[in-house]
């Protein structure tokens, strides 16, 4: 038992002993430079991905604001808009004025669509123009209109009929193929007559619908190719319209019609009391007639 003992003890020893021969060599230090340039060149090239990412991401972002840019260009390119606008102009002298407006009209590719004028008492006068333009025109018309006078009011409005007009061209493309539809049926329509009549009368009623919207489509487009402008002019008022005396005779004459209506007044109310005044005066008689007789004593018997 003592010699195992012995013999496991000495192995012992030698293995710890290699052990520590060996770590000398295991911890032989590293070259220290190649490790320095290597972390050096790996920070580099991260640097220099880094900035090949953000070069990356900042195109992407303008591709993304130009194709938002351009979405947005079709988007306003595809609204159906109906524009209106309203100016009021004081112009010096109406007739001129009048030409000029209808001219503007023309030089822009339009038209007068209605036209009205007036005169007052005062000779001053003053109208109204319904002016049609191309959409596209519809601005340089406005300025140009501004040059006629003083412009006194303006109001320019847009009515959006884009989802309408999508709604319209929707159903009228539905109501197509429903129309085609109908024309097959009655092409292979083989069956009793009461049932070709039915056919037909769908038809009918379809084309007709297809007639209507068809209809409300053009006003729609010309509504959209040709904006209204709703001219009014008018000429300033006068300053003076006489002297002194013309106040003076003026009120005069308001005076007088002031006393004529007094007196048609006083006229009538005479003529209406009168009957009742008379009536009155009768009643009158009679009650003292009536209360004389009962007072008078009776006469003396005989």
């Amino acid at each position: 038992m003592g010699g195992k003992w012995l013999t496991g003890a000495l192995a012992v020893g030698l293995l710890a002993g290699c052990g520590e021969t060996r770590a000398p060599e295991e911890q032989a230090p590293s070259a220290p430079a190649p490790a320095a340039a290597e972390s050096r060149q790996r920070m580099s090239s991260d640097k220099a991905g880094a900035l090949q990412a953000l070069g990356s991401a900042a195109d992407e972002a303008a591709g993304g604001t130009a194709h938002a840019e351009d979405a947005a260009a079709a988007m306003a390119a595809a609204r159906k808009l109906i524009r209106t606008g309203r100016v009021e102009l004081e112009v010096a002298a109406f007739p001129a004025a009048l030409a000029q407006a209808a001219k503007v009209a023309e030089d822009h590719g339009g038209y007068v669509a209605d036209q009205k004028q007036s005169r007052a008492d005062s000779g001053r006068q003053r109208g109204s123009l319904t002016l049609r333009v191309p959409a596209g025109r519809f601005a340089d018309a406005l300025a140009a209109l501004r040059g006629l006078g003083e412009v006194r009011s303006e109001n320019v409005s847009a009515q959006d009929v884009t989802k309408a007009y999508a709604d319209l061209e929707t159903r009228l493309r539905v109501k197509r193929e429903t129309l085609e539809r109908l024309r097959d049926i009655l092409r292979r329509q083989t069956g009793k007559l009461q049932e070709v009549l039915e056919v037909e009368r769908e038809i009918g009623r379809v084309t007709e619908e297809i007639e209507q919207a068809e209809g409300e489509r053009r006003y729609y487009d010309q509504q959209i190719a040709l904006s209204t402008l709703h001219v009014e002019l008018f000429e300033p008022a006068p300053l003076m319209t006489g002297g002194a005396f013309d106040v003076i005779g003026d009120a005069l004459r308001e005076s007088t019609r002031v006393l004529a209506g007094s007196l048609a007044a006083m006229v009538l109310m005479a003529a209406g009391g009168l009957p009742w005044l008379l009536a009155l005066f009768v009643l009158y008689r009679v009650y003292r007639w009536r209360r004389a007789r009962k007072a008078a004593p009776p006469a003396p018997a005989a």
